[in-house]
């Protein structure tokens, strides 16, 4: 698979993610990546469109808090990101 130029700076966001523990809004994406929110907005929805990213309405802190909406690694997002890198 083929990620644009925005898609893979805004993939890189989940790197250090857990599989597990990956959901994370546009304003940390932005963060990580130093991309402006309006990039990340569309590159994190084309990577859903690919089936990398899944939508989540509601994420939690580790302390069971409510945390808002993100989007994480889906089970296609975890493997692309595992360091078989001639693949991409």
């Amino acid at each position: 698979m083929k990620l644009c130029g925005y898609e893979a700076q805004a993939f890189n966001a989940w790197r250090e993610c857990d599989a597990d523990f990956s959901i994370i809004g546009f304003d940390e994406v932005s963060r990580r990546t130093d991309l402006d929110r309006t990039k990340v907005r569309r590159a994190v929805r084309g990577l859903a469109r690919k089936g990398l990213l899944q939508f989540h309405r509601c994420s939690w802190t580790d302390e069971g808090l409510p945390h808002g909406a993100g989007y994480g690694l889906t089970a296609a997002g975890a493997e692309y990101r595992t360091p078989a890198e001639g693949r991409r």
